[in-house]
């Protein structure tokens, strides 16, 4: 390895524990109130080092979702490119949702302030990113959607108009999941989103060969209720 090339390693690794610390100190006290000498002391850095690699706290705010979305579109994009059968690819799909949704669970204040900042703020770079996150599953979405349709799995449906509209159902099961303080299984949720919705969609042979598991999401539902 090249002095050169030891150098850029050594940056980058400082950047993401630079991003790392970021994330423990959005999370524990929002956006507005950290401080970058916050995320320096966390980070066992001076504040200066932090402006050589970020000019603001919005630059580094944006650092820490694209980081997010950088890997949640890698993994949402391998999860599809791994299967070839529609149905199992959709299933893949939610799958890696559930997992990033879960793994990210205890910053999702980070998320929620986000999109709230994305939509106050003048740099539209965050709204940018929001998009184009959102474009990218759309995309992923619509392609799943004509699938479905084309294996007589699911019935006639504007794909695009449904993939956008997953797309809210999504964030907001994972709204209420935190807002009942995650008294239930998320996983569990999303498969009761995934029959009720299925449930409509569904050509009748395709429903005659889920009933049997449609039937028990249905009737067993998400919600325990408290002992």
């Amino acid at each position: 390895m090249t002095k050169q090339q030891e150098a850029s390693k050594r940056r980058d690794a400082k950047r993401e524990a630079i991003i790392k610390a970021a994330i423990h100190i959005f999370g524990q006290k929002g956006f507005h109130a950290a401080k970058i000498q916050d995320i320096a002391d966390f980070a066992s850095i001076g504040k200066g080092t932090v402006y050589e690699y970020f000019s603001t706290k919005d630059e580094l705010f944006l650092a820490v979702y694209d980081k997010w979305m950088d890997d949640f579109e890698a993994q949402m994009t391998a999860s599809a490119a791994e299967h070839n059968n529609p149905v199992s690819k959709a299933d893949a799909l939610i799958d890696t949702a559930i997992d990033f949704y879960e793994t990210h669970a205890q910053y999702a204040a980070i998320l929620l302030e986000f999109w709230a900042h994305a939509l106050r703020s003048d740099d539209k770079h965050f709204l940018e990113r929001i998009r184009k996150m959102k474009q990218t599953l759309a995309d992923l979405g619509a392609d799943v959607t004509r699938q479905l349709k084309k294996v007589r799995a699911f019935t006639e449906v504007d794909a695009v108009s449904f993939s956008r509209l997953e797309l809210g159902i999504s964030d907001g099961i994972f709204l209420q999941w935190i807002l009942d303080g995650k008294a239930y299984s998320l996983r569990d949720a999303y498969k009761f989103r995934q029959s009720v919705i299925g449930s409509g969609l569904m050509t009748t042979a395709f429903r005659k060969v889920m009933s049997l598991k449609t039937k028990k999401h249905l009737k067993e539902g998400f919600w325990k209720s408290p002992e």
